[in-house]
């Protein structure tokens, strides 16, 4: 095991000690002589996971109202503009795959009447053979710019580096590993066109059967770009980027543009620019497929950085939200969800254990408190996954995943939330160590 593995093992066990041992004595002591506190902490928390599945609930069903297009008397009706594609790397992480995903954009994508450019942002630590291939490229294909990011050490320095240099008037992100359909330009412009500064498309994990980890990341992303960002776009009409597959007007890119110092500056941006009163809308039929992690060590650090990155926002934006102009009080409450609710949640909800660990010790003995309340919750929370999945296979984009893979993913789905849920704990707890680290994701080739 490498040294920061373990360090992150070392951080599990902080953690636990924390919520287990130390969660469980504070409880047990109160309890001592106040014995109702473990039966209002009990139901507390019970409820307050009746109520999370009940908002997933509401969101999953909003679905059936597909928000499908529809122009406005607000579209000007203008032709696809010229559009520049950015394709963020680092490289040589990603060199097994920045290859196919600029010749993906160059020879697939329908291409407006005023053309496409296409720029690779990407740092480097010294000079790689691909460089010298990529180079070869840009003979064959004049609209491909290599833009290196000399002495960059971000991926939001070098997307500001290529936003200056962008000539379109829509501007596509890209990652490296992010193969976009060839109908994404007019599919994204019809709704910038009406009015919508960003439109944020649907991500589709390509390499699900290079382990089971990426058959459940498989079917996670379906639930999060057929179900999640889906229905927030229908009730609340407003949405977010993604980090890819996002399509922005050029002149809202280049103003909001992304902070070098944010663990998830694509949230960080959604955000600067929801504050500006910039409108958002999310696509499921603008498709992009990607690469998940296989490894559990690459999925710990990838979902680690994110968790972070929305804690680090959710402390920066929160009442922000609240004093906005732009936003309407629906939107205020979704926001409110995604920032301040999901760390409340996280951390409240993994008290559940030291809480029932606290019962067992004040009684003695190993016993589940259980009513018809309480295995009302039961059903309810556990049937909200497969609930989701089930919807998810509805919505899923081409080509779909067998039914197994989704009943799969219904049988693991609380487990498999849980261990999310420890690494948001630990994010939370390196954001407020001062701990910022970005362990950039090893990419390898798949099939397509």
């Amino acid at each position: 095991m490498t040294v920061r593995g373990l360090k992150e093992w070392a951080k599990v066990a902080e953690v636990f000690l924390w919520l287990i041992l130390g969660a469980t004595t504070v409880f047990y002591v109160i309890s001592i002589k106040w014995p109702l506190f473990l039966d209002i902490s009990y139901y507390f928390i019970v409820t307050l996971l009746v109520v999370d599945s009940a908002f997933s609930y509401w969101f999953t069903t909003s679905v059936f109202n597909d928000k499908k297009f529809v122009p406005l008397p607000t579209a000007e009706n203008k032709p696809v503009p010229r559009t520049t594609f950015i394709v963020s790397a680092y490289l040589p992480n990603e060199v097994a795959v920045i290859e196919c995903t600029l010749l993906n954009i160059l020879q697939k994508v329908k291409r407006p009447a005023d053309g496409i450019e296409v720029i690779l942002a990407y740092n480097t630590p010294h000079m790689e053979e691909l460089e010298l291939k990529l180079r070869e490229l840009t003979y064959r294909w004049p609209e491909l710019i290599l833009a290196n990011a000399y002495g960059s050490r971000s991926k939001s320095e070098n997307l500001n580096y290529a936003i200056d240099l962008a000539s379109g008037r829509m501007i596509a992100l890209l990652d490296a590993d992010h193969l976009v359909s060839e109908d994404c330009l007019a599919l994204a412009w019809r709704w910038l066109d009406e009015g919508y500064d960003v439109a944020q498309g649907r991500c589709k994990v390509r390499n699900c059967e290079e382990s089971i980890l990426a058959k459940l990341v498989e079917i996670e992303f379906e639930i999060i770009y057929g179900v999640n960002h889906l229905s927030r776009s229908i009730i609340f009409d407003t949405a977010l980027f993604g980090g890819s597959n996002g399509y922005w007007k050029v002149e809202v890119l280049k103003k909001v543009k992304f902070l070098e110092n944010m663990l998830t500056e694509d949230i960080d941006t959604t955000l600067r620019g929801v504050l500006e009163g910039y409108r958002f809308v999310h696509d499921r039929s603008i498709v992009s497929s990607e690469l998940a992690p296989t490894t559990i060590p690459s999925f710990w650090f990838q979902r680690k950085r994110w968790s972070q990155g929305w804690f680090e926002c959710s402390m920066k934006y929160q009442i922000a939200i609240w004093r906005n102009r732009y936003l309407n009080f629906q939107q205020k409450f979704i926001w409110t969800m995604l920032l301040t609710w999901r760390i409340f949640f996280d951390v409240v909800s993994m008290l559940l254990f030291p809480v029932v660990f606290a019962f067992w010790l004040h009684l003695g003995r190993i016993a589940f408190p259980v009513n018809a309340y309480i295995l009302f919750a039961l059903v309810f929370i556990l049937f909200s996954g497969p609930y989701q999945a089930l919807i998810a296979y509805k919505n899923a984009a081409p080509p779909k995943a067998p039914v197994w893979e989704y009943l799969f993913y219904s049988f693991f789905v609380w487990p498999y939330t849980v261990f999310k849920t420890v690494i948001h704990i630990i994010a939370i707890r390196d954001q407020l160590a001062g701990e910022h680290s970005w362990i950039v994701s090893k990419r390898t080739a798949a099939k397509i």
